[in-house]
């Protein structure tokens, strides 16, 4: 669910962004003046927040915007307004009244109730997710079962097309992931099938993928002047085409989440550019000058800002200032379009910071490839930094495992379990991957305890155990300037909640406990029961899944622990040191 705020007070901000981390609710801000991005927010808006009143704007136009906005979209956006103080019965009237009875006033003690009940309608609303879809068009059977072979253990349905002809119609009428067509078909070639779908596909990025038994260069030149995403040879093994499939819808997901901000006071520059950048998969927002171009960036924090140089309120050289004075902005690259080309705009550009500087008129093409090609660097570079800073982390949790011999091992055993249970409930790549690396810092919180209370041998007070307790705030805090960690934060915050609303640190309970987090709580607490402490022995794990059992529905979530129950079943008479080294 994705609740749009429309702020101009920074205070806001903060204790918003504490709400919605620990409510698992996706958040944007928007400014007051950037209230028209609204529209074309993907994915869309579940909700909206404004404020009671604004320094320059009126409410009544802006809750206008906001309701076109969702007229255009088909459906009617929920309001909330946010109030500055706890309010009476009268005043919560007042607020009501003044900007519209289906505006629901909201405080910082109701907020969260309030998300609650729009998380639920949300999730109610959704129909039931099925297999994601990849099409395979090719004229034989053989290679289909082959295909369907390779890809049948990653959760993938597909679906098959004889030629170029029933391809194009089932795009038409299904929403496919992916499509892996033959170079050779009957009739209309597999090259012209590409063209078309890349040509005419409205949709999100469709990720092309050319099979065919050449290894010519020229044929895969050709290939790729086409449109195609690939090219695999047919002598492909399972492995090869399970990891280049996985690997390209990667890519789809990265890219819709990329934000490319296109500034240029001609509309004509604009839209060519965002057609060009939309059609790839991108998301893209426009402004027509560098004052609302910094506006907007701030706002929405875009991966690349394409801005002209010659603009009116402020120009080019000025928003690339700005954007290097914000703290916010250090990742973001900027690339520069303009009609001057001398050398020393160009070296002003680099004194900047710009990335590439091209001098109109350009290729649309090659803009296009050069952003990808600016992208791809910064992923690879953010990855790198993310990698460093995991295996930082890593060797923390080590550090801190060190500390007591008990509890040695604890976190990889985690983590393996968690992942194996993970896969057996079908999450797809992107949370497989959240889920190994909050499962990985689950307990990095208990850096910040102090030995007496970790280490003690018997049990714990209850003045003891509220501060262990505090092990998982401890560890989002640490976490939260990691920007790229953001998705996992809400995992290690809230591992120890539980099903019946009876868990710490928020005593949230059922489905608003993040589906990792319920995961990690399961392997968390079977670790603990099968491993030995100073003060007792590893329970068997005929026992441990008793306890599971009979806790579903109270203690745990009753899918996972279905899941779970169902994943070691046979398996209660396995020797624990087995079990332990299962891989992840």
């Amino acid at each position: 669910m994705l609740i749009v705020n429309i702020i101009d007070i920074l205070f806001y901000r903060a204790f918003l962004s504490k709400i919605y981390l620990t409510a698992g609710v996706d958040y944007r801000f928007l400014s007051p003046d950037a209230a028209q991005e609204l529209a074309a927010l993907d994915p869309p808006a579940n909700a909206v927040l404004v404020q009671d009143s604004y320094a320059g704007c009126d409410c009544r136009d802006l809750l206008g915007t906001i309701r076109e906005a969702g007229r255009k979209a088909g459906r009617e956006l929920p309001i909330l307004c946010l109030r500055p103080f706890e309010e009476g019965q009268h005043q919560e009237h007042q607020a009501c009244q003044i900007l519209g009875p289906e505006v629901m006033p909201v405080n910082r003690l109701t907020l969260a109730g309030v998300l609650a009940e729009l998380k639920a309608a949300s999730q109610a609303r959704q129909p039931v997710a099925g297999p994601r879809e990849i099409l395979f068009v090719d004229a034989g059977r053989t290679l289909l079962h082959v295909v369907r072979a390779a890809l049948a253990s990653s959760g993938f349905r597909v679906v098959s097309a004889r030629n170029a002809e029933d391809a194009l119609a089932l795009c038409r009428r299904h929403a496919f992931e992916l499509v892996l067509t033959s170079v050779l078909l009957p009739g209309m070639s597999g090259l012209e099938l590409c063209r078309k779908l890349k040509e005419d596909n409205a949709g999100p990025y469709l990720p092309v993928i050319m099979l065919s038994s050449s290894d010519n260069a020229l044929d895969m030149d050709t290939a790729f002047n086409y449109g195609a995403d690939d090219y695999l040879l047919k002598s492909f093994t399972a492995e090869m085409l399970s990891k280049k499939v996985s690997e390209h819808l990667d890519i789809a997901e990265r890219k819709r989440h990329n934000k490319i901000l296109v500034v240029d006071d001609s509309k004509l520059i604009r839209e060519m550019l965002r057609h060009n950048f939309v059609k790839n998969g991108h998301c893209v927002l426009t402004a027509e000058n560098g004052a609302k171009a910094l506006e907007l960036a701030l706002a929405e924090q875009p991966d690349v800002v394409v801005t002209d140089i010659e603009m009116p309120e402020m120009d080019g050289y000025e928003l690339c200032e700005h954007i290097r004075k914000q703290p916010e902005l250090r990742n973001t690259l900027v690339v520069i379009m303009s009609a001057r080309g001398h050398a020393s705009d160009i070296k002003r550009g680099e004194r900047l910071g710009v990335s590439r500087y091209f001098v109109k008129p350009f290729d649309v093409e090659k803009m296009h490839l050069v952003v990808e090609q600016l992208l791809g660097e910064s992923y690879r570079h953010l990855k790198k930094e993310h990698e460093h800073v995991l295996s930082s982390m890593s060797a923390l949790i080590t550090a801190l495992e060190a500390r007591d011999e008990y509890t040695k091992g604890h976190t990889a055993r985690v983590s393996r379990m968690a992942m194996r249970l993970g896969r057996a409930m079908g999450l797809g790549e992107r949370e497989l991957r959240n889920l190994e690396i909050g499962s990985n810092l689950h307990d990095i919180g208990k850096i910040g305890v102090r030995d007496a209370v970790l280490l003690k041998p018997g049990r714990l007070t209850p003045e003891e155990y509220a501060i262990i307790q505090e092990h998982a705030v401890i560890g989002a805090e640490i976490l939260r300037p990691i920007a790229s960690l953001a998705p996992v934060l809400p995992l290690i915050l809230l591992h120890h909640e539980r099903w019946d609303g009876r868990g710490y640190p928020t005593a949230i309970s059922g489905e608003d406990i993040p589906l990792g987090a319920r995961i990690i709580a399961i392997a968390d607490a079977f670790d603990a029961m099968t491993t030995d402490r100073p003060y007792r022995k590893g329970m068997p794990l005929s026992q441990a899944l008793d306890i599971i059992r009979e806790e579903a529905g109270r203690q745990f979530c009753p899918i996972c622990a279905e899941a779970f129950l169902t994943m070691l079943d046979g398996e209660a008479a396995a020797p624990r040191e087995d079990l332990a080294e299962e891989p992840a």
